[in-house]
């Protein structure tokens, strides 16, 4: 059989072997950036190599399974899984480093704006900031937020506001022109790790360290739906969101193993959750009715369950992505099984 070969950039620069925290693509497809623990952001050319930035010819080094020596004991053998290695010499040229945070906090998030000019950084600091592709420093210090660690930053699809989590247990929205927050998203019960804004620009996804999703209205800045995993209390975090490019569905995944898919269509009809409209106060029991699908075997949009339940053996979801074709991808941790030692008496 023909093997398939994989072929790889490794974009080094982040310093004193920090983690790098989050990456974001340019709507260009060829630069990125990469927020790190080093308390810098960098911007990489993913199609140039060496230091000059010289355009990069692909060319291959293959490797090939040397064995082993041979021993007294028998003729020698090659070693078992080893097989040949193909690498490409090719590495993304570093465009520029941008430091704005204060010196040694980690930056959590990076986000490109869709225009792809200005991006947008939150860190441990307690704020989020504002940068520019040509300048070093930051444009606008969104500051307000009343916890140290700002944990996700994601752009408006206007390209005029900016969306901020935080451990405060708010999400807020910042006027890029000005740098003043224009809504205080509230009603979460623990910090705030995600968010994601929807392809309409009209609706804001939250999830919090408990499990939660919360849904807000943009235009009035008030709480409309909860997603929750009916019947059992939240405990697993959330790491992942994504909505699909017409809106329609939002994917959630976490510590679970899980990929959750929600049809939030009926999101801003605050009687599509029974659960949640019960605890506002919105219709009294009679809500229950409401939420009961119309045709047997399909449950109505914005329903207390989530429409698909997507579930891996033990692989973490670290990252979910749709694409414009409504093709959902992700990136995830395997977590192994840890075997038990059995304790040795002395």
């Amino acid at each position: 059989t023909e093997e398939v070969e994989e072929a790889g950039i490794v974009l080094l620069g982040h310093k004193n072997g920090f983690p790098v925290f989050d990456v974001d693509w340019n709507r260009d497809g060829r630069t990125l950036l990469s927020a790190g623990g080093d308390g810098t952001i960098r911007l990489w050319d993913a199609s140039v190599k060496g230091p000059f930035g010289t355009v990069a010819t692909v060319t291959r080094r293959v490797t090939a399974a040397k064995p082993e020596p041979s021993s007294e004991e028998g003729p020698g053998m090659t070693v078992p899984g080893l097989k040949d290695e193909s690498t490409e010499d090719v590495a993304g040229a570093a465009l520029a480093v941008y430091r704005g945070h204060a010196p040694s906090c980690p930056i959590w998030s990076v986000s490109f704006a869709p225009s792809g000019y200005y991006f947008a950084s939150a860190g441990s600091d307690g704020t989020g900031r504002i940068f520019t592709t040509d300048r070093p420093a930051p444009v606008r210090i969104l500051s307000g937020h009343t916890s140290s660690s700002v944990n996700c930053v994601r752009w408006h699809p206007n390209c005029n506001y900016a969306l901020t989590g935080c451990d405060d247990k708010t999400v807020r929205m910042w006027d890029v022109q000005t740098g003043r927050c224009v809504r205080l998203l509230n009603g979460c019960s623990q910090g705030v790790n995600v968010v994601r804004v929807s392809p309409s620009g009209k609706y804001v996804a939250g999830a919090d360290y408990s499990g939660v999703v919360h849904l807000w209205d943009i235009g009035s800045g008030k709480k409309i739906n909860e997603l929750r995993i009916p019947g059992d209390p939240p405990s697993s975090m959330i790491h992942s969101m994504s909505f699909s490019s017409c809106g329609t569905s939002l994917a959630v995944g976490g510590d679970d193993c899980t990929v959750r898919i929600w049809d939030v269509r009926g999101a801003g009809n605050h009687m599509a959750n029974a659960d949640f409209a019960k605890q506002q106060g919105w219709g009294g029991g009679s809500v229950t009715a409401i939420t009961q699908p119309t045709i047997p075997g399909i449950r109505r949009a914005g329903s207390l369950r989530p429409r698909k339940v997507l579930r891996t053996r033990r692989t973490i979801l670290l990252d979910l992505n749709y694409t414009k074709r409504n093709l959902l991808l992700s990136i995830g941790k395997y977590v192994t099984p840890v075997p038990l030692v059995a304790r040795i008496a002395d």
